[in-house]
């Protein structure tokens, strides 16, 4: 028992291993939108709060103030959030595209790629699970999106225990992890993807571009740079693992009442 346990701890503070849940968030009913901008004219703390209980996923450029804001939506409300956010934008003299997101697809990289000694990738094999938006929605009660909210904060805690697991499994799909220094994430938007084991993410655009995640080391970070630079129409966006620029969110557990997700309509004062 000891020997698993002080194994596990190596594997977090020798190999910095993170872990993040793979939930289904379209089965919920929750689509997802990203707001793509360009030389911000506002601070990333302000960007964040763009949509409010609805943000998922932030990251911000650590040179060039651009950044991406990844925010929860639904088929049905997308056409108008996306008008509104397009005034506000306007408003604000920012350069901004804003798509929604028709598939998502999530990668395992495989453990006997890593090299333990070196730490560092030396194959390239992943199982892949891919998020396709579903007409047949889960039914969820609040103490379902309360258990999903605590996996997303803390993926550690024994969820298998608790009465509501049986109720979410179904968009519980596992667990993603990465190895080694991953100090550096990298957001590629552009029609063609770069694969390597750094790459931990796709969403794929309703306007034919992808945007490919990255969770790298300094060396990862730079092949797979160098291979960007040679595709054409790319935009690069460059964080690190530091809630300044690169910031998580949970589910909006918020916006869930009497046992439906109702997003918020966005005004602009």
């Amino acid at each position: 028992m000891n020997d698993v346990y002080y194994s596990i701890l190596s594997l977090f503070y020798e190999h910095q291993m993170t872990v993040f849940p793979i939930i289904n968030s379209e089965k919920l009913g929750l689509w997802k939108g990203v707001i793509w901008c360009e030389k911000s004219t506002i601070p990333y703390e302000k960007a964040k709060q763009i949509t409010g209980p609805l943000a998922n996923l932030f990251r911000g450029d650590i040179e060039d103030d651009s950044f991406m804001l990844v925010f929860y939506t639904s088929y049905e409300v997308f056409d108008e959030m996306k008008q509104t956010y397009e005034k506000v934008f306007d408003k604000l003299n920012m350069k901004c595209s804003i798509s929604l997101s028709v598939q998502s697809f999530r990668f395992i990289n495989d453990e006997n790629c890593y090299d333990f000694e070196n730490k560092e990738w030396v194959c390239n094999r992943k199982q892949v699970y891919i998020s396709i938006p579903s007409k047949e929605l889960l039914k969820l009660d609040k103490y379902d999106v309360n258990l999903l909210t605590d996996i997303q904060v803390n993926p550690a805690i024994p969820y298998w225990r608790n009465y509501h697991y049986k109720h979410i499994k179904e968009v519980l799909h596992g667990f993603m992890y990465t190895l080694g220094n991953t100090n550096y994430i990298l957001d590629v938007k552009s029609k063609r993807i770069v694969n390597d084991p750094s790459l931990l993410t796709i969403a794929q655009l309703d306007n034919g571009y992808y945007i490919a995640e990255y969770h790298a080391d300094k060396k990862s970070l730079e092949r797979v740079i160098s291979s960007v630079n040679k595709i054409k129409d790319v935009e690069v966006i460059i964080s690190i693992k530091d809630l300044a620029f690169a910031h998580g969110f949970s589910i909006p557990y918020e916006v869930f009442k009497d046992n439906k997700w109702k997003i918020p309509k966005i005004k602009i004062e």
